[in-house]
């Protein structure tokens, strides 16, 4: 009788122990970092959430959005090993609504979103296909949606419904910030009559006033300084390379991506520095950034201050190689940009490319609105 009422007392306890709070144990992990720092804890932690089942999954993804990248590896495994030993199983209830809900935040981390959304593959099969096209404003799923909507208009074409082809196409070229893709949209949609402006849209610079080649023998050009590096005079004269006399030209880019070729420009040379110049009216003050890319390397200056520079060597011209935070004044914004270009490569069968491009966008990649002033 008493062996009864204590097994009945020990069952009792044990219905009144709290459940099992995660918020310890993901606090743990959140304080690893580089070189092992934490890790013998964040291990002992790990193991201890794997143990349960999917009710730790909510409070586990919220922790997964984070900037720590050590701690979301080890909050990826506990979430690796959940699912897998509960998709193993019959019966679980997964919590969908709140995974439909956290894959749907835009502003969380994206990793831990595509892997809920894998998961929401396995449990409902025509669920991605009918939430992508959905994210076109979406900066981790917008690739995707944009080459859904691209898509669809080709699939309109076919069916030879001009409207829905440009409505779909027009879809994608708004919503999209990858050069290709702006690029595809844009020459889809000028195929059936409609105007779109990928200069514009990407914020492309391609009005200029250039000057070159100055002498810079070696790889001195980046550090070496130049008249139009202290004021922009485009009435001046300067001495060029071999002593010749070398002046600005104003110059329009045509390039779809607003590439400038300066040694198609400025002359085929090596060895030598060359200068670019813009300016630019925006209508109201306003954060942006400067994306551009040189071969081989680039300075930038913004109303006379120095705003990028990197002393790299044989880059070549990449979109977007470079991103750089700016801020812009209302109206009137001027832009200098020196382009090096270094010696002959050491295989005389790789070209001595020289090259510029630079645009001006958002965050996101959307070009600003400006218009040049030159």
């Amino acid at each position: 009788m008493k062996c009864f009422v204590a097994c009945l007392m020990l069952v009792g306890l044990a219905a009144l122990d709290p459940p099992y709070d995660p918020a310890p144990h993901l606090a743990l992990i959140a304080k690893t970092g580089p070189q092992g720092e934490g890790a013998a804890a964040a291990k002992l932690a790990r193991d201890e959430l794997a143990k349960h089942g999917i009710e730790v999954l909510p409070q586990l993804l919220v922790a997964m959005d984070t900037s720590n990248a050590v701690a979301a590896n080890w909050y990826r495994t506990v979430y690796e090993e959940i699912v897998a030993r509960e998709l193993a199983r019959d019966g679980t209830t997964w919590p969908v609504e709140f995974f439909k809900e956290y894959i749907s935040d835009a502003k969380r981390v994206g990793r831990p979103r595509r892997l809920v959304l894998g998961l929401l593959d396995q449990l409902e099969p025509m669920f991605r296909e009918k939430w992508l096209p959905t994210r076109l404003d979406d900066a981790e799923f917008r690739y995707e949606a944009v080459g859904l909507a691209v898509t669809a208009g080709d699939r309109a074409l076919k069916d030879k419904d001009q409207a829905a082809a440009k409505a779909e196409f027009r879809k994608a070229f708004e919503a999209a910030r990858d050069s290709t893709q702006v690029t595809q949209a844009a020459a889809k949609l000028k195929s059936l009559g409609e105007s779109a402006d990928a200069v514009q849209h990407l914020g492309l610079v391609t009005e200029w006033w250039l000057v070159g080649p100055f002498d810079a023998p070696q790889k001195t050009g980046f550090a070496k300084v130049f008249e139009p590096e202290g004021k922009v005079e485009l009435q001046a004269k300067y001495r060029g390379q071999d002593g010749a006399e070398i002046a600005w030209k104003r110059h329009h880019e045509t390039d779809t991506l607003g590439q400038l070729d300066l040694n198609k420009q400025l002359g085929t040379t090596r060895e030598a520095v060359g200068y670019a110049y813009s300016e630019i009216d925006v209508p109201r003050e306003q954060a942006a950034q400067v994306r551009c890319g040189a071969d081989d390397n680039c300075s930038v200056w913004l109303n006379g201050q120095k705003v990028f520079g990197r002393d790299q060597w044989l880059n070549g011209t990449r979109f977007d190689r470079f991103i750089t935070p700016i801020q812009l004044k209302a109206g009137r914004n001027t832009l200098l940009v020196k382009a090096c270009q270094g010696p002959q490569h050491k295989d005389p069968e790789v070209p001595n490319n020289w090259s510029l491009q630079l645009r001006l966008c958002d965050e996101q990649g959307r070009g600003i609105e400006f218009k040049t002033s030159l």
